[in-house]
Protein backbone atom coordinates (compact mmCIF):
# COMPACT_ATOMS: atom_id res chain seq x y z
CA UNK A 1 0.00 0.00 0.00
CA UNK A 2 1.27 3.24 -0.77
CA UNK A 3 2.20 5.52 1.96
CA UNK A 4 1.16 9.42 2.10
CA UNK A 5 3.72 12.15 2.66
CA UNK A 6 2.15 15.28 4.70
CA UNK A 7 4.80 17.23 2.58
CA UNK A 8 3.20 16.38 -0.71
CA UNK A 9 -0.17 17.91 0.88
CA UNK A 10 1.53 20.90 2.68
CA UNK A 11 3.68 21.87 -0.78
CA UNK A 12 0.02 21.10 -2.71
CA UNK A 13 -1.74 23.74 -0.66
CA UNK A 14 1.10 26.26 -1.00
CA UNK A 15 0.89 26.04 -4.92
CA UNK A 16 -2.59 26.56 -4.84
CA UNK A 17 -2.48 29.59 -2.16
CA UNK A 18 -0.14 31.57 -4.66
CA UNK A 19 -2.22 30.63 -8.13
CA UNK A 20 -5.10 32.17 -6.06
CA UNK A 21 -3.05 35.50 -5.35
CA UNK A 22 -1.40 35.91 -8.32
CA UNK A 23 -4.64 35.54 -10.08
CA UNK A 24 -7.16 37.29 -8.09
CA UNK A 25 -6.28 40.83 -8.00
CA UNK A 26 -6.35 40.37 -12.43
CA UNK A 27 -9.81 41.48 -12.34
CA UNK A 28 -9.96 44.33 -10.19
CA UNK A 29 -6.93 45.79 -12.33
CA UNK A 30 -9.08 44.85 -15.32
CA UNK A 31 -11.71 47.16 -13.78
CA UNK A 32 -9.98 49.90 -13.02
CA UNK A 33 -8.04 50.10 -16.15
CA UNK A 34 -10.95 49.70 -18.52
CA UNK A 35 -11.46 52.57 -20.56
CA UNK A 36 -14.91 53.52 -21.86
CA UNK A 37 -16.75 55.85 -24.07
CA UNK A 38 -17.17 59.46 -21.86
CA UNK A 39 -20.65 60.53 -23.85
CA UNK A 40 -22.02 56.77 -23.41
CA UNK A 41 -21.22 56.26 -20.24
CA UNK A 42 -22.72 60.03 -19.48
CA UNK A 43 -25.52 58.96 -21.25
CA UNK A 44 -26.16 55.47 -19.32
CA UNK A 45 -25.93 56.64 -15.83
CA UNK A 46 -28.08 59.96 -16.05
CA UNK A 47 -30.65 57.83 -17.35
CA UNK A 48 -29.96 55.22 -14.76
CA UNK A 49 -29.48 57.71 -12.06
CA UNK A 50 -32.07 60.04 -12.80
CA UNK A 51 -29.34 63.51 -13.60
CA UNK A 52 -29.25 66.16 -15.80
CA UNK A 53 -25.84 66.29 -18.21
CA UNK A 54 -25.28 69.59 -20.04
CA UNK A 55 -22.66 70.06 -22.26
CA UNK A 56 -22.31 66.18 -23.10
CA UNK A 57 -21.71 67.08 -27.13
CA UNK A 58 -18.26 68.27 -26.17
CA UNK A 59 -17.26 64.99 -25.08
CA UNK A 60 -17.60 63.01 -28.83
CA UNK A 61 -14.45 60.93 -28.89
CA UNK A 62 -13.50 60.53 -25.97
CA UNK A 63 -12.65 57.95 -23.68
CA UNK A 64 -11.74 57.77 -19.60
CA UNK A 65 -11.66 55.83 -16.84
CA UNK A 66 -14.70 53.21 -15.54
CA UNK A 67 -14.62 53.08 -12.14
CA UNK A 68 -14.83 54.94 -8.52
CA UNK A 69 -16.93 53.76 -5.93
CA UNK A 70 -19.84 56.41 -5.51
CA UNK A 71 -21.33 58.07 -8.07
CA UNK A 72 -19.65 61.81 -8.04
CA UNK A 73 -15.84 59.62 -7.46
CA UNK A 74 -16.79 58.03 -10.59
CA UNK A 75 -18.37 61.09 -12.97
CA UNK A 76 -15.16 63.13 -11.57
CA UNK A 77 -12.95 60.53 -13.08
CA UNK A 78 -15.18 60.03 -16.02
CA UNK A 79 -14.35 63.88 -16.72
CA UNK A 80 -10.80 64.33 -15.96
CA UNK A 81 -9.57 65.63 -19.01
CA UNK A 82 -12.58 68.34 -19.19
CA UNK A 83 -13.64 71.67 -17.13
CA UNK A 84 -16.92 70.42 -15.01
CA UNK A 85 -19.40 70.95 -12.19
CA UNK A 86 -21.30 68.50 -10.23
CA UNK A 87 -24.55 70.04 -8.58
CA UNK A 88 -24.76 67.51 -5.93
CA UNK A 89 -28.41 66.48 -5.00
CA UNK A 90 -29.80 66.09 -0.76
CA UNK A 91 -28.25 63.04 0.26
CA UNK A 92 -25.06 61.30 -2.08
CA UNK A 93 -27.32 61.68 -5.34
CA UNK A 94 -26.26 63.87 -8.14
CA UNK A 95 -28.35 66.28 -9.13
CA UNK A 96 -27.07 68.47 -12.65
CA UNK A 97 -23.37 67.85 -14.51
CA UNK A 98 -22.24 70.80 -16.38
CA UNK A 99 -19.40 70.23 -18.54
CA UNK A 100 -17.55 73.45 -19.85
CA UNK A 101 -15.00 72.43 -22.11
CA UNK A 102 -11.78 70.23 -22.78
CA UNK A 103 -9.16 71.12 -20.21
CA UNK A 104 -6.25 73.59 -21.42
CA UNK A 105 -3.64 75.37 -19.64
CA UNK A 106 -5.09 78.58 -18.05
CA UNK A 107 -3.39 81.81 -19.74
CA UNK A 108 -5.19 85.12 -18.37
CA UNK A 109 -6.84 87.15 -20.87
CA UNK A 110 -5.65 90.55 -21.60
CA UNK A 111 -7.97 93.22 -19.68
CA UNK A 112 -8.45 96.94 -20.76
CA UNK A 113 -8.56 99.12 -18.34
CA UNK A 114 -11.14 102.26 -18.33
CA UNK A 115 -10.64 104.38 -21.32
CA UNK A 116 -7.23 102.08 -22.30
CA UNK A 117 -6.96 99.99 -25.58
CA UNK A 118 -5.03 96.34 -26.16
CA UNK A 119 -4.35 94.85 -29.80
CA UNK A 120 -7.40 92.51 -28.77
CA UNK A 121 -9.96 94.80 -27.73
CA UNK A 122 -11.81 98.70 -28.51
CA UNK A 123 -11.27 101.09 -26.31
CA UNK A 124 -13.57 101.60 -23.03
CA UNK A 125 -15.88 104.70 -23.30
CA UNK A 126 -16.61 106.60 -20.31
CA UNK A 127 -16.95 104.79 -17.50
CA UNK A 128 -16.93 101.25 -18.82
CA UNK A 129 -14.83 99.01 -18.16
CA UNK A 130 -14.11 95.95 -21.01
CA UNK A 131 -12.43 92.83 -19.57
CA UNK A 132 -11.25 89.85 -21.96
CA UNK A 133 -12.86 86.80 -21.48
CA UNK A 134 -11.91 82.93 -21.99
CA UNK A 135 -14.07 80.63 -23.52
CA UNK A 136 -15.53 77.54 -21.50
CA UNK A 137 -17.98 75.86 -24.30
CA UNK A 138 -20.79 78.65 -24.50
CA UNK A 139 -19.31 79.89 -21.45
CA UNK A 140 -17.15 82.84 -20.27
CA UNK A 141 -14.40 83.27 -17.76
CA UNK A 142 -13.05 86.64 -16.59
CA UNK A 143 -10.18 87.07 -13.79
CA UNK A 144 -10.71 89.39 -11.42
CA UNK A 145 -8.51 90.44 -8.24
CA UNK A 146 -9.46 89.06 -5.09
CA UNK A 147 -8.72 91.26 -1.47
CA UNK A 148 -8.98 89.80 1.73
CA UNK A 149 -10.56 91.78 5.02
CA UNK A 150 -7.00 92.27 6.10
CA UNK A 151 -5.80 94.05 2.25
CA UNK A 152 -2.65 93.36 0.60
CA UNK A 153 -1.98 92.25 -2.61
CA UNK A 154 -5.15 90.96 -4.58
CA UNK A 155 -5.28 87.06 -5.61
CA UNK A 156 -6.37 86.38 -8.96
CA UNK A 157 -8.78 84.33 -9.48
CA UNK A 158 -10.36 82.82 -12.56
CA UNK A 159 -14.37 83.03 -12.22
CA UNK A 160 -17.02 82.02 -14.84
CA UNK A 161 -19.88 84.50 -15.26
CA UNK A 162 -23.03 83.17 -13.80
CA UNK A 163 -26.05 85.87 -13.88
CA UNK A 164 -27.67 82.64 -12.26
CA UNK A 165 -25.59 82.74 -9.00
CA UNK A 166 -26.90 85.50 -6.28
CA UNK A 167 -22.99 86.07 -4.85
CA UNK A 168 -19.93 84.98 -5.89
CA UNK A 169 -18.70 81.75 -5.22
CA UNK A 170 -15.66 80.91 -4.31
CA UNK A 171 -14.04 77.27 -3.21
CA UNK A 172 -13.38 76.83 0.71
CA UNK A 173 -9.62 76.40 0.14
CA UNK A 174 -9.53 80.14 -0.36
CA UNK A 175 -10.61 80.96 3.13
CA UNK A 176 -7.51 81.19 5.10
CA UNK A 177 -5.41 82.56 1.58
CA UNK A 178 -7.59 85.37 2.14
CA UNK A 179 -7.80 85.61 5.83
CA UNK A 180 -10.98 84.60 6.38
CA UNK A 181 -11.95 82.79 9.66
CA UNK A 182 -14.20 80.12 9.12
CA UNK A 183 -15.98 80.52 12.74
CA UNK A 184 -17.30 84.07 11.22
CA UNK A 185 -18.79 82.65 8.11
CA UNK A 186 -22.41 81.50 8.11
CA UNK A 187 -23.29 78.52 6.94
CA UNK A 188 -26.59 79.10 4.46
CA UNK A 189 -27.88 77.35 1.36
CA UNK A 190 -27.60 79.73 -1.80
CA UNK A 191 -28.65 79.69 -4.77
CA UNK A 192 -26.67 79.60 -8.25
CA UNK A 193 -27.71 78.72 -11.85
CA UNK A 194 -27.47 74.96 -11.26
CA UNK A 195 -29.56 75.07 -8.42
CA UNK A 196 -29.46 75.11 -4.50
CA UNK A 197 -25.85 74.61 -2.53
CA UNK A 198 -24.85 74.67 0.77
CA UNK A 199 -22.58 77.33 1.40
CA UNK A 200 -20.37 79.22 3.74
CA UNK A 201 -21.36 82.98 3.73
CA UNK A 202 -19.09 85.97 4.55
CA UNK A 203 -17.60 89.76 2.91
CA UNK A 204 -14.84 89.92 1.11
CA UNK A 205 -12.49 93.43 2.12
CA UNK A 206 -12.68 94.29 -1.99
CA UNK A 207 -12.92 92.57 -5.47
CA UNK A 208 -10.74 94.31 -8.32
CA UNK A 209 -12.39 94.75 -11.71
CA UNK A 210 -9.92 96.11 -14.41
CA UNK A 211 -8.88 99.38 -12.21
CA UNK A 212 -12.24 99.63 -10.28
CA UNK A 213 -12.24 98.38 -6.65
CA UNK A 214 -15.49 97.18 -5.50
CA UNK A 215 -15.54 97.07 -1.82
CA UNK A 216 -17.61 94.69 0.73
CA UNK A 217 -18.73 92.63 -1.98
CA UNK A 218 -20.96 89.49 0.08
CA UNK A 219 -19.46 86.06 -1.16
CA UNK A 220 -19.96 82.04 -0.57
CA UNK A 221 -17.52 79.64 -0.15
CA UNK A 222 -18.53 75.85 -1.06
CA UNK A 223 -16.64 72.78 -1.11
CA UNK A 224 -14.02 72.54 -3.61
CA UNK A 225 -15.03 69.61 -5.73
CA UNK A 226 -18.54 70.67 -5.99
CA UNK A 227 -17.43 73.92 -7.96
CA UNK A 228 -14.86 71.39 -10.00
CA UNK A 229 -12.66 74.05 -9.61
CA UNK A 230 -14.00 76.92 -11.10
CA UNK A 231 -15.13 80.03 -9.07
CA UNK A 232 -18.74 81.46 -9.60
CA UNK A 233 -18.71 85.44 -10.50
CA UNK A 234 -22.07 86.00 -9.54
CA UNK A 235 -24.91 89.06 -9.16
CA UNK A 236 -23.68 90.14 -5.44
CA UNK A 237 -21.02 92.20 -7.85
CA UNK A 238 -22.29 91.46 -11.26
CA UNK A 239 -25.93 93.18 -9.76
CA UNK A 240 -24.11 96.42 -9.23
CA UNK A 241 -23.64 96.92 -13.10
CA UNK A 242 -25.21 96.78 -15.96
CA UNK A 243 -23.33 93.96 -17.95
CA UNK A 244 -22.86 93.09 -21.66
CA UNK A 245 -21.40 90.29 -23.00
CA UNK A 246 -19.85 89.88 -26.61
CA UNK A 247 -19.71 86.49 -27.92
CA UNK A 248 -17.76 87.21 -30.73
CA UNK A 249 -15.40 89.66 -29.21
CA UNK A 250 -14.81 87.55 -26.12
CA UNK A 251 -14.74 90.80 -23.91
CA UNK A 252 -17.82 91.59 -20.72
CA UNK A 253 -18.40 95.24 -20.34
CA UNK A 254 -19.57 96.62 -17.18
CA UNK A 255 -21.01 99.93 -16.71
CA UNK A 256 -22.17 102.14 -13.88
CA UNK A 257 -25.74 101.81 -12.79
Amino acid sequence: MPTFDPRSLTALCLLTAGLVQAQGPAPTAQVQSMRVEVADELDRLSQELDFEVRGIEQTEGATAHAAGESIVERLHLLLEDFDHVIVQAPGAGVERVIILGEKAAYVPPPMVVEGGESSETAPASGDEIVLATQRRGAAHLVTLGLEGVSGGAPMQESMLIDTGADRVVLPVSLISSLGLSPDALQQQQVQTANGTIDARVGRLGAIWVGPKRIEDVEVAFMDDQRLGGTSLLGMSLLGRFRMTIDDEKNQLTLAPK
